[in-house]
């Protein structure tokens, strides 16, 4: 089968990009034909996507050129991820039937978070329209500027209008797929995959010494660092030992966060934090072999949380807050705990943590943790797209109602 991958940008940018580097190759080897077009480069500080020469790639250019290129190559299908370009889209998508991979609440929402943030951070259940307006301000939903709000509403409402030209959505949690099925989408869950480069074994013990949290991600207020700070001093008097937590990610919370961790440390001699940026995949793969428990502690309904199955695959089971797709692949009791989240509490948050961290427990959940991530493979993956695929040719075939019920069943 001929694939045409349709994506922003070519460089490391985010999450939908490092997913793209694996699946492509993984593609290829079970013998489709691949293609990828992207639109732009991305930012020059950012890594290209590593893909193997026979995959071809149309480049950026004057679009009219870039249509006739892929006509020419004649795809039987376009998987999407995503562009800006909504008319280079429609145009792309008259040439074979589509797919759109959802990977965030795009389309669903103003300000694409799905929470509210007044009176405290909770996860919003409201279907997106005029009314979102409404709530926009009251609820701080985004910034307080009104013409950037209308320009996202706009963009919002043209993104929803433009995923009915598709055959189905595929997102990547059943919690992602149910919002995108409220919007009158015919969407179907399509899990994501965990990959891990070594074989992990279980030395670790969190008994008698210091334990170890990890929180991994961009550094933002709707990812909950600050509410993690807040646990540290309940978690370590329930656990009667010195804690030690590492931040690995950055973004814009990262110098308030600094600042709130000097204070706990200073308060709580036994409460040590360090905060190392981005790391590369080797760096972080050691982060997980020291690490204790992951902790999400976001305060947004997370789409889905592959963190947590990047950390399962080195025995490393989480404590998070039960919203959006979390629950899905967090197993309470099983790789680790839930914590409420509507609304999140750091006193519940460490409760979960010390949970996870119970000595009597702790290495039973690690067993756990691997076990349940390496269910999500890659393999799984691409015989799940590949029969979202067949159906989309079949109904562009015939002209009739897509039926794609039944597709993916939650992993367990």
């Amino acid at each position: 089968m001929r694939i045409l991958v349709l994506t922003q940008f070519r460089r490391k940018v985010g999450g939908a990009e490092s997913y793209l580097e694996t699946l492509l190759p993984a593609l290829q080897l079970r013998g489709h034909e691949v293609a990828l077009c992207y639109r732009e480069e991305g930012p020059e500080d950012r890594p290209s996507l590593n893909l193997p020469r026979e995959i071809h790639q149309f480049l950026p250019g004057d679009s009219a050129s870039v249509l006739e290129q892929i006509q020419m190559w004649r795809p039987a299908v376009i998987f999407c991820q995503g562009i800006s370009d909504l008319e280079f889209e429609a145009q792309v998508l008259k040439l074979a039937p589509g797919i759109f991979y959802a990977h965030n609440y795009q389309c669903t929402c103003i300000s694409g978070a799905k929470t509210r943030s007044f009176p405290q951070p909770a996860p919003c259940q409201r279907t997106f329209g005029a009314a979102c307006l409404l709530q926009y301000f009251p609820r701080r939903c985004g910034g307080l500027n009104p013409a950037t709000m209308l320009k996202r509403y706009r963009d919002q409402f043209s993104r929803l209008a433009s995923l009915k030209n598709y055959e189905a959505v595929a997102a990547n949690s059943e919690y992602l797929a149910q919002e995108y099925r409220r919007h009158g989408l015919n969407a179907q869950c399509l899990y994501l995959f965990a990959q891990s480069q070594k074989d992990v074994s279980f030395s670790n013990s969190s008994e008698c010494r210091t334990q170890r949290l990890l929180f991994a991600g961009r550094m933002d207020r709707l990812k909950g660092g600050d509410v993690l700070l807040e646990a540290l001093p309940n978690v370590m008097r329930a656990g009667g030992a010195e804690l030690q937590l590492t931040f690995a990610g950055d973004g814009p919370e990262r110098s308030a966060w600094q600042q709130k961790a000097a204070r706990i440390e200073a308060a709580h001699s036994g409460i040590h934090v360090q905060f190392k940026g981005w790391l590369d995949k080797p760096a972080m793969e050691e982060e997980f072999l020291c690490a204790d428990v992951l902790v999400v502690p976001s305060l947004w309904p997370e789409p889905f949380g592959l963190v947590g199955l990047e950390a399962g695959l080195y025995g490393v089971p989480a404590a998070a807050f039960a919203v959006g797709g979390i629950p899905e692949w967090l197993c309470h009791g099983e790789n680790g705990y839930l914590a409420p989240g509507d609304p999140p509490q750091a006193a519940v948050l460490a409760q979960a943590i010390t949970r996870t961290l119970d000595p009597a427990d702790h290495e039973r959940l690690r067993a756990g943790a691997r076990k349940i991530a390496q269910r999500w493979t890659v393999e799984r993956h691409c015989r799940e797209l590949e029969s979202l695929f067949e159906i989309a040719l079949k109904h562009n075939l015939s002209h009739n109602q897509p039926v794609l019920g039944g597709v993916r069943a939650k992993a367990k």
